[in-house]
């Protein structure tokens, strides 16, 4: 594999939580802490600097989550509040066309919306999985089964499965149908009890295009406090459950969560990892290799997501401004505290 080429930097003037391309490939969509989604339309044949559509307003608290309809021009968004809402992600002004407000009890960290587009599953800090209607918004499901709250959910090609991942390290799959457990994977290194603190690692799930690998990503934590571990992605055969690869990610206490992975369809997996102030990167690694095939910290530290265009041949990661190093940073000299920011890195996939 070639070295990934750089495109490009945007420079959004707010912190965000996430980014995720449309399926269709013409849009990046990045959900933040300011309440809104940003939108970057992205010209065929990939001129830079995209050429930005106004924002989606309208979520209270932060914008947690973001996901897309497989088929039709719909995204759907989750926010810190419990909110849940699907808006038609290509327009220049936004009008939502539902809204379950109260589609949990607090937080919704991760959605995954089904293949064929009937259901968007959620995963929240209430302890639940439930599902809902991806043309009203209706709850059509609820999934009990969780006793710590819920980290990230993942939805199967097929649309017969789903998994969910706790705080502990408890990672379920579900039959979409019945509401049925079908089996637990092993992922109990995700958790750590330190001196009455629970310490959970777990951060992302995704399968593969055909469903047959299963992968998380998170940390497995050494400690509490100002938390300490060792980024960590963990690779599943997912009809068996057995773990296929066990990757260790960067250097521990150092790259403590691998935050966000896309899955390239070579087999290699690109990851982005956080730590502490100054810390994190970039990697690209094959499962079953000792070292990264590619591995970058110049601008990309402490990334928070990493999403992989329906091309095949690009990825945006989103980083946080060089400089930034959270409650430690001494105000600015008009008395104003200086806000992170969240640079977006623009990759191309060389052959």
């Amino acid at each position: 594999m070639a070295e990934p080429k750089l495109i490009g930097v945007i420079e959004p003037e707010t912190h965000l939580t996430g980014l995720r391309y449309s399926p269709c490939g013409s849009l990046l969509a990045a959900p933040s802490f300011d309440g809104r989604v940003r939108r970057w339309r992205l010209i065929e044949g990939g001129a830079f600097p995209p050429p930005e559509l106004p924002a989606v307003t309208g979520h209270n608290g932060f914008v947690s989550a973001i996901d897309f309809h497989p088929s039709r021009l719909l995204a759907f968004s989750a926010d810190s509040w419990g909110q849940l809402r699907a808006w038609p992600y290509l327009g220049e002004v936004v009008e939502p066309m539902w809204i379950n407000a109260g589609a949990h009890d607090g937080w919704i960290r991760s959605i995954a919306v089904g293949d064929e587009g009937d259901w968007i599953a959620t995963a929240g800090r209430d302890r639940k999985v439930k599902l809902f209607s991806t043309t009203n918004g209706g709850q059509l499901a609820e999934y009990g089964g969780h006793a710590d709250e819920l980290f990230a959910v993942a939805a199967h090609p097929s649309g017969r499965w789903i998994v969910s991942g706790d705080l502990r390290g408890r990672l379920i799959q579900w039959d979409v149908k019945s509401g049925v457990m079908v089996k637990e994977f092993d992922a109990k290194a995700f958790h750590l009890l330190d001196r009455l603190q629970d310490i959970g690692g777990l951060r992302k799930l995704y399968f593969d295009r055909d469903g047959k690998t299963l992968v998380a990503a998170g940390s497995v934590p050494g400690g509490g406090g100002n938390v300490r571990g060792h980024a960590r992605v963990r690779v599943f055969d997912f009809e068996s459950g057995a773990i296929r690869h066990d990757l260790p990610i960067g250097e521990v206490d150092k790259d403590i969560f691998a935050h966000d992975v896309a899955l390239i369809a070579d087999g290699s997996i690109i990851i982005v990892t956080t730590g502490q102030p100054g810390q994190g990167k970039l990697l690209i690694t094959m499962p079953g290799e000792v070292k990264p095939r590619f591995e970058n910290s110049k601008g990309t530290v402490n990334c928070h997501s990493v999403a992989l265009a329906p091309d095949g041949k690009h990825f945006a990661v989103s980083a946080t401004n060089t400089g930034s190093n959270g409650n430690g940073r001494k105000l600015e000299k008009d008395g104003t505290y200086p806000d992170n920011r969240s640079p977006i890195h623009l990759f191309a996939l060389e052959a």
